[in-house]
């Protein structure tokens, strides 16, 4: 049976259009691919209470651990200047704040996954939503950890910038900071220090230079050593014979009154 080479092309149309509709992207996850850039993986220290570490569930819980583990490595992206988004490597999940502030995680990146990076002058870090906050006090609702390790509520005004639950300290890997100007050398690949260069090698002398040795006069042998010399002492002549004797003068003693 003979069949049409146009049905044949036709076909294998309709074939690769079935599987490229099965791996279609959402539109979120395209305008996510497109934006990302300055990708830093590392965790979020929070130095509330003990000290805890931000970290993502796969049920879509967030909250601290103390220890680092897989569910605190992070990877925090850049949208646009100073709006960032943080994705747990592990959980697969973005980090995201609620209309209410409350924290949680989705598997799809929207609006309230773009949070605002801010400097502090004490080299912490502070994440504020970018959608929600405060619309008559125009309050940034912040990332923030309680003394327990759990997530606090952003809308919470005990929640502020100033406050120590708001502040991260991103730990990045050892290879993002060789790329940020850093070499960190582990012990084996250390730089062993070059070897000495080898002594010249023992050459014999010549006839000629045998000769020569031989025709040279020995060195004079150098002076004796002289002590210094003292100078002599001058001699005192000491007298044994009697002395000559003198008048003894006698002074009269007056008494007054």
């Amino acid at each position: 049976m003979n069949v049409p080479l146009y049905v044949v092309l036709f076909a294998q149309l309709i074939r690769t259009a079935a599987v490229t509709g099965s791996n279609r992207v959402s539109p979120e996850q395209q305008l996510l691919e497109a934006n990302i850039s300055g990708r830093r993986t590392g965790r979020l220290y929070c130095r509330v209470g003990i000290g805890f570490h931000l970290q993502i569930h796969p049920d879509g819980r967030v909250n601290g651990s103390h220890e680092p583990n897989q569910l605190s490595v992070l990877e925090i992206f850049a949208i646009s200047q100073g709006v960032v988004g943080v994705r747990g490597v592990f959980s697969n999940r973005f980090l995201a704040m609620n209309k209410r502030g409350r924290l949680h995680a989705t598997e799809t990146f929207t609006d309230d996954c773009k949070f605002r990076e801010r400097f502090q002058e004490n080299s912490y870090n502070t994440y504020a939503s970018v959608v929600h906050g405060g619309r008559r006090s125009g309050r940034l609702w912040y990332v923030a950890l309680n003394k327990r390790g759990k997530a606090k509520m952003g809308s919470s005004p005990r929640v502020k910038a100033q406050h120590v639950s708001t502040h991260f300290l991103p730990r990045f890997a050892l290879h993002e900071r060789a790329e940020h100007g850093f070499t960190i050398a582990e012990r084996g690949q250390e730089k062993s220090k070059p070897p000495p260069a080898p002594p010249p090698p023992h050459r014999s002398p010549s006839r000629a230079e045998r000769g020569q040795e031989k025709s040279k006069p020995p060195p004079a042998p150098p002076p004796p050593h002289r002590s210094p010399s003292r100078a002599p002492a001058a001699k005192t002549s000491i007298s044994t014979g009697p002395r000559p004797s003198q008048p003894v003068k006698y002074w009269p003693k007056f008494r007054f009154g």
